[in-house]
């Protein structure tokens, strides 16, 4: 899906006779020159992936202890992000601006008409976001105050000139970390929880005690989620370990501890998960048409979670399960779950990770080799041996196998 407002939007709301001189007269806002007394209206806008959304989650749990009294607008690009934050109390309004629902140049006026009419004092634009729409739209809010972070690529391309309180990038640290930073400018004390939430509720909890019902599993059952999908934008379907590969291990997991296996995913990954269930066999089993939240409830009830770099990934971090992460192009520095109880599974070869903090915004990467190589080495009884360690009640920090 492309999330990008069209040429022609840009042409008519941006150029104009004077845009030749307008870098130089946006006025850049220091840590002294933000009066934070005067932040009554927060506009965030979200980057696109849940993944990135819920690696978000610990900076605007600060921005609302921050700012108790602001009200505090989360802009998502698509309808299936919005649940991430529904029913949250760190938000107040979530808006959707997605390319389909502004299909015209009038309709793309009417919105920025309605974001001015919002009169935000400040606008947050989370990590990454090195396209041009994350810049344009919060300069068109009339946000005073616009924090967002300084790429070291395409800074005219992306018009990131027009953000005026800029945060460098940090080659080193992860996602997490580099949304924390955006609270540099504000200056918010550092003392802040560095953990993914995302809210379920017992609604939740009880449908996903259904759906264990359904299947004869219980509670008292060791049950161990995968995920072996990921999105495929971009060519993030080279993220994918190989479905045969995932089926081998749950087999293998299956005989050897007698537990059960959910297989999880969007449906736009059923025939995937299908194909994996099908080559497993009994113990296994898919999980398709329940809500964000529903399945993250689900996840919950999970004792282990093995998954390609995804959001369910994230989910399964932020719900407390332990995470079995297999990598291969994205770079773990940035996109690991979050937290020392984890394992990352991934082979140093000398091209990866190809999606690497270098290239932010460069658009889809291409594989080297065509081939996948970084996942393709990745073997079967590496990952089972990360398993058993688990399962056998070994202790075990955050490892790189």
């Amino acid at each position: 899906m492309n999330y990008s407002f069209s040429l022609k939007f840009f042409c008519a709301t941006f150029f104009s006779k004077k845009v030749a001189g307008i870098s130089k007269k946006i006025k850049i806002f220091k840590l002294k020159d933000i009066d934070k007394n005067k932040i009554e209206r927060i506009m965030i806008l979200g980057a696109v992936g849940i993944g990135n959304l819920l690696l978000f989650s610990p900076a605007l749990k600060a921005v609302r202890r921050e700012f108790p009294n602001a009200r505090i607008t989360l802009i998502v690009l698509g309808d299936s992000f919005k649940y991430l934050y529904e029913d949250s109390d760190e938000v107040d309004e979530i808006m959707v601006v997605e390319q389909k629902k502004y299909p015209q140049i009038t309709d793309k006026i009417r919105l920025i008409l309605q974001l001015r009419k919002k009169k935000f004092n400040l606008s947050i634009t989370t990590f990454p976001s090195n396209r041009f729409e994350y810049n344009l739209l919060p300069f068109l809010s009339g946000a005073k105050y616009r924090i967002a972070h300084k790429y070291p690529l395409k800074y005219l391309r992306s018009l990131s000139f027009l953000q005026n309180s800029k945060v460098e990038v940090d080659m080193n640290v992860h996602d997490l970390e580099q949304n924390l930073n955006l609270l540099k400018p504000l200056d918010i004390d550092s003392v802040i929880e560095k953990k993914i939430f995302f809210k379920i509720s017992n609604d939740n909890r009880k449908k996903a005690l259904e759906v264990l019902h359904e299947r004869g599993l219980n509670d008292n059952k060791t049950i161990l989620g995968f995920h072996p999908g990921s999105s495929i934008e971009r060519g993030m379907y080279f993220k994918r370990w190989e479905a045969e590969k995932f089926a081998e291990l749950g087999k293998r997991l299956i005989e050897k501890f007698g537990l059960n296996i959910l297989i999880f995913g969007g449906q736009e990954e059923n025939p995937l998960k299908e194909e994996i269930q099908s080559l497993i066999g009994d113990g296994s089993f898919v999980v398709s048409e329940l809500s964000l939240k529903d399945t993250a409830a689900l996840i919950e009830k999970c004792r282990l979670f093995v998954s390609n770099d995804s959001g369910l990934m994230h989910i399964a971090v932020a719900v407390d399960v332990k995470t079995i992460a297999i990598f291969g192009p994205s770079d773990p520095l940035r996109t690991a779950p979050y937290g020392n109880e984890h394992v990352i599974i991934r082979k140093k070869v000398e091209c990866s990770p190809c999606w690497s903090i270098k290239n932010l915004g460069v658009g889809k990467v291409k594989c080297k080799y065509n081939q996948n190589i970084c996942m393709e080495k990745i073997e079967v009884d590496e990952v089972f041996d990360a398993v058993c360690k688990f399962l056998g009640n070994k202790d075990y920090n955050k490892t790189e196998l």
